[in-house]
């Protein structure tokens, strides 16, 4: 879907603004009410500058800031959209887990399993969870969609002793894990250590995911605690960086 100017810019020659912020002002207004549309393609920058009278510099400028904001996208040989809008998280702020915080938005979540075995861990895992080199644990990966849509590749791992018989369970469609290991085991966090840090997609990630190599991710990493203080839980998340964004809530 692409959108028609119709004249209804006027790019105002004797204003204190200037002209790439008028430019980024329209667009932006239209984007946010909604008028223009997830994936509505704009015009390209020599047909912008030309039915408006400008330089392509100035709509240059006008659509970097407009990407800068989340609110355009643009795709290599194809032109430039309007973005999907990015879903909130809490999961910084919160112990939910993802199935919990996609329902405290009304969002559906849905799950493939990649990955569930019994394996000994290796150093990093050991050290994050407070284990010897070695030591038995549940790893599960799984692909993990939001409405339907590829979001986040999570594993995690648990220390086997914890949860004897988890890898026999099934965690596909919208299965939470938390709800399981609270009922089944007894286990719940009270608090936990969560870090949040960019990456870019490798082959297998982007596949998985639907996007291209080298797009952006946001990786988060947590270490659940439980009642004790000691660690049961190690995740590492790859969100979407282009539709997710992590919410912060302070006193």
């Amino acid at each position: 879907m692409s959108i028609h100017l119709d004249n209804e810019l006027r790019i105002d020659r004797t204003s204190a603004a200037p002209l790439y912020h008028q430019l980024k002002q329209w667009l932006s207004t239209r984007i946010v009410s909604g008028e223009l549309t997830p994936g509505t393609q704009l015009p390209g920058d020599y047909e912008l500058s030309e039915r408006l009278g400008v330089s392509r510099g100035v709509v240059r400028q006008a659509l970097s800031e407009l990407r800068h904001d989340g609110l355009v996208e643009r795709e290599r040989g194809r032109g430039t959209f309007v973005s999907k809008p990015k879903t909130s998280q809490g999961l910084i702020a919160s112990l939910h887990g993802l199935a919990e915080d996609a329902a405290l938005h009304g969002q559906r979540i849905d799950s493939t399993v990649l990955r569930l075995l019994e394996s000994p861990t290796g150093d990093v895992v050991a050290e994050r969870l407070g284990l010897d080199p070695g030591t038995p644990v549940v790893e599960l990966e799984r692909l993990r969609t939001l409405d339907g849509e590829p979001w986040v590749l999570t594993v995690t791992y648990i220390p086997l002793a914890l949860v004897p018989g988890l890898a026999a369970h099934d965690f596909g469609g919208g299965i939470s894990l938390y709800a399981l290991l609270r009922d089944a085991y007894g286990l719940e966090a009270h608090s936990a250590t969560r870090s949040v840090e960019a990456a870019v997609t490798d082959a297998r990630e982007a596949h998985l995911l639907r996007m291209r190599v080298g797009a952006p991710l946001l990786v988060l990493r947590s270490v659940s605690y439980g009642a004790d203080g000691r660690p049961f839980e190690y995740f590492v998340a790859r969100h979407r960086g282009d539709r997710s964004v992590f919410e912060v809530r302070l006193p």
